[in-house]
């Protein structure tokens, strides 16, 4: 009886060269060594001038776009967990994904980079306060930097929504929100826990199948 051929191994077919870039590729992936973190968040905090609009802008360019460690719901989940807690908002999400990114020391080390180039400039716009407010052109400069920062904001938010908005409730979730602050001046923990609380009722797999179920019985 002729023994039988051993079945193909499918990691044959693979060249060498596609293994190591698979391999390379898997260890990249929301990996960073520590010093390039606190480099890149040394960086970012040294150029996201006008707070949360635009350190999420800039963070979004430099590690979902250039360098391709984070992806835009990575950005929208620290967003949206760090919205509950008090404090700046910014620094929260830096450290959020300092840690996805690196772990507790990737954590530490990105806050930490981050908030040297405001504290620095801080300590030295106090030191020249004085100096500073003699000087005829600051307002129209602080205008227009402000007008700035506010088109950064709607780019951000624009880029965030046609990311996570995908449906009509999505849609409505988001255009209540906005009223709710606009107009009634809810505090946003409330808002975010409201939202999470529907996305769970309405959005969740589970929810989805149950309603095509009834469709089915129907």
């Amino acid at each position: 009886m002729e023994p039988k051929p051993d079945a193909p191994n499918p990691d044959e077919s693979i060249g060498p060269d596609q293994k190591k870039w698979e391999s390379e590729a898997g260890q990249e992936l929301g990996k960073l060594a520590v010093p390039s973190l606190g480099w890149v968040f040394l960086k970012i905090g040294a150029t996201a001038f006008g707070g949360l609009g635009a350190g999420l802008a800039i963070i979004e360019r430099e590690l979902v776009d250039r360098r391709q460690v984070l992806t835009a719901a990575d950005v929208t989940e620290a967003l949206t967990y760090t919205k509950l807690l008090p404090g700046s908002t910014v620094v929260q999400v830096v450290s959020y994904l300092g840690y996805k990114l690196g772990g507790w020391p990737g954590s530490a080390i990105a806050t930490v980079a981050f908030v040297l180039p405001s504290a620095a400039m801080m300590i030295l716009l106090a030191a020249g306060y004085i100096a500073a407010t003699v000087v005829p052109n600051l307002g129209p400069a602080i205008n227009g930097l402000t007008a700035a920062v506010i088109g950064l904001l709607l780019a951000t938010t624009y880029r965030l929504g046609k990311s996570n908005i995908q449906n009509p409730l999505t849609g409505a979730i988001a255009v209540c929100a906005f009223l709710a602050a606009i107009l009634f001046g809810i505090n946003a923990a409330f808002i975010v826990i409201a939202a999470g609380l529907i996305g769970i009722l309405f959005l969740s797999p589970s929810s989805g199948s149950t309603e095509k179920a009834r469709r089915a019985e129907r």
